[in-house]
């Protein structure tokens, strides 16, 4: 199974139309109400463990991400967001063998809410809110030496700290930079072991500490942007959870300490 792509023509599309949308209407630095809509690409790798123990997944993907913005009074703003992106990655282990192709989900939804605060003729706009990712891979099959794969479940739940600054870039567009420490509230790791053997459940961990740092910077106008992010999470080993075989204990499993570090460039068209 394959991840599907948006068509070569959806491409061009949002090209076409981005010279069209590209009127002559000043951009604010304020937090307007608007709406968003884009196309995301980014590589992503994941890397846990040390040692013997030590594993990676890294791979291209390609996502669709949907945004809003209200503002409400006293300079005060709200708002949410939506991504998801797909694509094969590579699984790597020093004890476990090679395997490619593996479908690879990556999810997340926040919301925030902040407020603007003009600094000469600059604007700083500190946010706060809660997000929640989930990254689920497919590593079912064989590896290079033949060990067996299965499903792996990553979610957290977070705490966003963050600060916008924009400054303004001639009259028609303006240049917007975010800096964000994410707090980790709750992490979950699902281990689908039925993938390999019917009779095991799929056991559930906890993981309690961690953090993660994002950066973003985007030439934005008052119909369309264009920048690059780049997120990296770094989170604890979790706590061990027993694995059942048909209501007989077995072993222990649990995921090793570990870090994510997403890159990437997203293209947006703004509606308001």
């Amino acid at each position: 199974m394959t991840a599907r792509r948006p068509p070569l023509h959806a491409w061009g599309l949002m090209l076409l139309l981005l010279p069209m949308l590209a009127g002559a209407q000043r951009v604010s630095l304020r937090s307007n109400d608007s709406s968003e809509l884009g196309i995301e690409v980014m590589s992503l790798r994941y890397d846990a463990g040390s040692g013997s123990n030590a594993y990676s997944r890294a791979g291209n993907k390609i996502g669709l991400m949907a945004r809003f913005n209200q503002a409400l009074a006293d300079d005060w703003f709200w708002g949410g967001e939506a991504r998801q992106s797909h694509g094969n990655i590579a699984y790597e282990s020093t004890s476990r063998g090679n395997k490619g192709g593996n479908p690879d989900v990556l999810g997340e939804l926040r919301l925030t809410g902040g407020k603007d605060y003009s600094v000469g003729s600059q604007l700083l706009a500190p946010y706060f809110g809660l997000g929640y990712r989930k990254l689920s891979s497919d590593l079912r099959g064989l590896t290079t030496t033949g060990d067996t794969g299965y499903r792996r479940h990553s979610q957290y739940v977070y705490l966003p700290l963050g600060v916008t600054h924009r400054i303004a870039l001639g009259s028609q567009a303006r240049l917007s930079t975010c800096v964000e420490y994410d707090l980790l509230l709750e992490g979950r790791q699902r281990f689908m072991l039925s993938d390999t053997n019917p009779s095991s459940d799929d056991p559930v961990s906890g993981q309690r500490r961690g953090y993660g740092l994002r950066m973003s910077s985007s030439y934005e106008t008052d119909h369309w942007s264009l920048g690059f992010f780049v997120h990296v999470w770094r989170v604890g080993a979790s706590d061990a959870a027993r694995q059942s075989l048909g209501g007989t204990p077995g072993a222990l499993v649990e995921e090793p300490r570990n870090r994510t570090s997403e890159a990437g460039v997203q293209l947006r068209l703004r509606f308001r």
